[in-house]
């Protein structure tokens, strides 16, 4: 996640520590011609956008968290042109997605059951294993890796699923998974996504960081892992295609989610729902979720908040961001419909984040597994008519 201490952008990190007698901390990956290059700044505020190098861009961050308010810009340098209409949704779906039925009680009865918090565990323990996942580093790509290779263990007897690595402009690649549906809908796409990537705040861009990254965010690629094996075991056979991302360089301003969903819109793809998972694992709020309202389809969150009444029996509350906090406002930018369900209300979300103490032992697995329900509701009622 990208967290309130940052430049909350789609496109630029800019942490809060970066004043010039930090600038040494990011020798490493980040480079001088970083620092000095120019980017295009939207401050979010309806004034028009300015050019500004990084190191400007840095001061104006911390001024506005000197004055106590979260920055909010937005670095469109490479991006100017993804504003454009929202992507029509499939006809289907054009009616109020609250007041769609839920038709797979008798699925999920028996696969709700067979989610496993031992497997969230085993995943976050391996992943936070990793010194940091930073979108640069060799780490970074054998996390991706890492990934791939669980999807491609899990899928290894269904020929319905392919698992590939989505080359970037960086190092890191983000990792999609794809169960091809059947029939007359299969060229509509339900995604459950979730960032792979980790960072230091302290070190940002240093080859030797240190960002388990155990929360922030292993938990959420552990509930999209865990619900891809659920789906895969139980030999579901969805009408719509699901597609199980981990994006990578989210905590650098949202740069894999913001790749793919360019990409997607570029090619018409029709997307006709996306749920973020990121931060899945800390109850900083009760045994709760938390449904984000901004950067978010108002429709689709209606929908989930029945699945959570109906399927996972859980309180759920709402909050607020701020700012694009997370990867469903990449969706969200190029006109699809997305959501974020979190682990807890801004006001007591986890502080440990982006530091050496994001680590899995702060972490409740059994709570975690409200999210597996839910990521398991949500792909497979919309994935069938």
């Amino acid at each position: 996640m990208i967290r309130i201490f940052a430049i909350l952008t789609p496109f630029l990190f800019i942490p809060l520590l970066a004043s010039a007698q930090h600038q040494h901390d990011f020798a490493g990956l980040e480079t001088p011609e970083t620092m000095s290059a120019m980017r295009l700044i939207d401050r979010g505020d309806g004034s028009a956008p300015r050019w500004m190098t990084f190191a400007d861009a840095m001061k104006l961050s911390e001024k506005s968290h000197a004055e106590g308010r979260c920055a909010g810009f937005m670095d469109i340098t490479d991006f100017q042109d993804l504003d454009q209409e929202p992507m029509p949704m499939v006809e289907y779906f054009k009616l109020n997605l609250g007041d769609r039925p839920l038709k797979q009680q008798a699925y999920l009865s028996r696969a709700i059951n067979e989610l496993d918090s031992q497997q969230l565990f085993k995943t976050v323990s391996e992943m936070s294993a990793f010194k940091n996942r930073y979108y640069k580093s060799d780490l970074g790509v054998q996390a991706a890796i890492y990934i791939s290779d669980r999807f491609k263990a899990i899928a290894k007897n269904r020929t319905d699923i392919e698992v590939n690595l989505f080359k970037h402009n960086w190092p890191q690649p983000s990792v999609v998974a794809v169960m091809k549906g059947q029939g007359p809908h299969a060229n509509e796409i339900v995604i459950l996504g979730g960032h792979e990537d980790s960072i230091n705040q302290s070190a940002f861009g240093s080859n030797n960081m240190t960002a388990p990254g155990a929360d922030d965010n292993a938990s959420g690629t552990a509930t999209v892992i865990e619900v891809f094996r659920e789906i895969v075991e139980s030999g579901f056979k969805p009408d719509r295609t699901l597609m199980f991302m981990t994006y990578a360089a989210e905590e650098v301003g949202l740069y894999g989610s913001q790749d793919i969903a360019k990409k997607f819109k570029e090619q018409g793809k029709t997307v006709v729902g996306v749920m973020q998972l990121d931060m899945t694992a800390f109850p900083g709020a009760g045994d709760q979720i938390v449904f984000m309202t901004d950067f978010t389809n108002p429709n689709l969150t209606q929908f989930a908040q029945k699945l959570v009444d109906s399927y996972v029996k859980v309180k759920w509350s709402t909050d607020k961001c701020g700012y694009a906090c997370s990867d469903h406002a990449s969706w969200t930018k190029a006109g699809y419909a997305a959501i974020m369900p979190f682990e807890a209300t801004m006001k007591n979300d986890n502080k440990d984040i982006h530091t050496v103490r994001d680590v899995i032992q702060k972490l409740d697995f059994k709570f975690g597994l409200h999210f597996a329900k839910l990521g398991l509701a949500f792909l497979t009622e919309l994935a069938k008519d």
